[in-house]
């Protein structure tokens, strides 16, 4: 039971941080967008970017999203590995956070080379996926799974 609270703790200190920073950085990015704008709550480790150009800011946004799904994944496998402890659901979660993040890269490339926009429903989609896979959604679902697999094994 220990390992369950520990992991779970994990996932939602990590998910609070994520959107914490997440928040904090779209509030400089409307300061950034519109300069005549007091910035009145931003936060302290975000004031060093505040001379950033707003395209830069917003294209950073990518790779930060890229480094939380990393982050998310690594929590998913380290607790997959040590709650279920089956090699072949670590290979399922490797591949889960490969199809929903080609799933999105596919959606936001065909709303870039269809619409020239990145903010039409393809984009909906494709930040609906990321929300996926920076969430212990993944997890939760081969915990689950893992139970049936052992079930099954046992008929």
């Amino acid at each position: 039971m220990g390992k369950w609270l520990l992991y779970l703790l994990l996932f939602a200190l990590a998910g609070f941080i994520r959107e914490y920073f997440f928040v904090n950085y779209n509030i400089l990015l409307y300061y950034v967008y519109y300069p005549n704008m007091e910035p009145t709550h931003l936060s302290d480790f975000l004031k060093s970017f505040e001379d950033v150009p707003y395209a830069t800011l917003y294209y950073l946004k990518y790779p930060f999203t890229l480094l939380w799904t990393l982050l998310f994944f690594l929590i998913t496998h380290f607790t997959i590995k040590h709650l279920a402890g089956q090699p072949f659901l670590l290979r399922v979660n490797k591949l889960a956070y490969l199809l929903v993040l080609t799933l999105a890269g596919l959606s936001m490339l065909y709303g870039w080379l269809v619409n020239q926009r990145l903010d039409q429903d393809e984009y909906t989609l494709s930040r609906w996926l990321m929300g996926i896979a920076q969430s212990p959604i993944i997890c939760l679902i081969l915990l689950a799974s893992e139970k049936l697999i052992q079930k099954q094994s046992t008929l």
